[in-house]
């Protein structure tokens, strides 16, 4: 049966000690991947109701619904993660990431065999994996919140690398600086903004916006 794990939720107020990072968190799908779900004919065929997650859906439906929608969910996730996409710079990056210090976590609202999958394809180093599996998914501060505890760090020593609402509001509810990877050059900039994944070690010289 498909469970939803139990929630978690602590609002913090962030502050920022520049120069004092010792964990970096990633978003997978998006962020690491080129997006290439299709969310519309997803929720569709798991005909989630509008302005309802998609897990949320699931999770309130009886053991054998849940099962199928869950089938339904997974199925597409893999089928996405075997024809993913790196993001500009993301190799490039990872080789810049060897000769830093810091413990590097992935963190997804994807089910742990995808973010697995992801991972080998592209020769990936991280210390923590996260999945759904896990924890409550974003924009619950749970998983990054666990990432923490698992490094033994404070929210001021990390930072969060996501591409969309839900990566901003759960590490804003976990107090946890957010750089932003936009698709959009032509969107007006949003806090701490990269446009290429190549680009995230000068921004973390730097304080944010």
């Amino acid at each position: 049966m498909t469970r939803k794990p139990k929630t978690l939720t602590i609002y913090f107020t962030m502050t920022y000690v520049p120069n004092n990072i010792r964990g970096v968190l990633f978003d997978m799908d998006g962020t690491l991947t080129v997006p290439n779900i299709d969310w519309k004919d997803l929720r569709a065929r798991v005909r989630v109701p509008e302005g309802v997650g998609i897990m949320e859906h699931i999770y309130s439906l009886s053991e054998e619904e849940a099962r199928q929608a869950d089938d339904i969910v997974r199925d597409i996730e893999m089928a996405s993660v075997r024809d993913a996409v790196a993001n500009d710079g993301l190799i490039e990056l990872f080789a810049e990431l060897e000769a830093q210090p810091w413990r590097l976590a992935l963190i997804t609202n994807n089910h742990r065999e995808a973010m697995e999958h992801v991972v080998t394809t592209f020769g990936l180093r991280f210390d923590l994996l996260l999945s759904r599996e896990d924890a409550p998914l974003k924009p619950a501060p749970d998983l990054l919140l666990l990432a923490l505890e698992k490094f033994a760090i404070s929210r001021e020593e990390a930072v969060f690398v996501g591409d969309g609402r839900y990566d901003r509001d759960a590490s804003a509810a976990a107090g946890v600086r957010y750089i932003h990877l936009e698709h959009d050059r032509d969107r007006p900039p949003e806090g701490d903004v990269i446009y290429r994944l190549d680009e995230l070690l000068d921004r973390l010289e730097s304080a944010p916006d």
